[in-house]
């Protein structure tokens, strides 16, 4: 699952050598508002937040730093990248930790549950997959949907579908 996620990054870094400064920083009317940039950036802090929380046991989504710089910078988006490429390795999948998460929109009730950090990295990969599609859409409304190949936010149960489709 390790390569998986480091795939799934590397896809996100092909996409971002592919585009200009101007088109991820661009806010299209179909992305409500936010970038190809704040997307990026929200699907590297998941993935930033599984690697510290691995270390501390507890991984806290909501705990985000949202980090203009990654949203703004391509380079920074690309070099952020290849430090959670490298943090993959660092990862037990079998560890055990809790997962912090306020589900209210006041704010007020921490849960702790139970997880591990496979179950984490498999949460990171969906959330990645989800927002790439969002992204794509994007791509699209800019002109650029040839930017990126036909699997790029589709989810691997959807890939595998479509292909036995074809082979039936």
């Amino acid at each position: 699952m390790k390569t998986v996620a480091k795939e799934n990054l590397l896809q996100i870094k092909d996409l971002l050598s592919s585009i200009s400064e101007e088109n991820y920083t661009a806010k299209p009317d179909i992305l409500s508002g936010a970038s190809i940039g704040q997307h990026t950036r929200h699907i590297l802090e998941f993935y930033l937040l599984l690697v510290s929380g691995s270390f501390s046991g507890t991984i806290s989504y909501d705990k985000r730093e949202r980090d203009i710089k990654i949203e703004n910078s391509l380079e920074f988006a690309k070099q952020t990248i290849d430090r959670l490429i490298k943090g993959m390795d660092t990862l037990d999948l079998n560890l055990s930790v809790k997962l912090e998460a306020d589900y209210t929109t006041i704010g007020n009730t921490q849960n702790l549950i139970n997880s591990s950090v496979g179950r984490e990295l498999a949460y990171c990969i969906e959330h990645s997959i989800h927002h790439q599609a969002l992204i794509k859409a994007g791509l699209i409304s800019l002109g650029l949907g040839n930017v990126t190949d036909e699997h790029f936010g589709v989810a691997y149960s959807t890939i595998r579908y479509r292909k036995d489709q074809c082979a039936q």
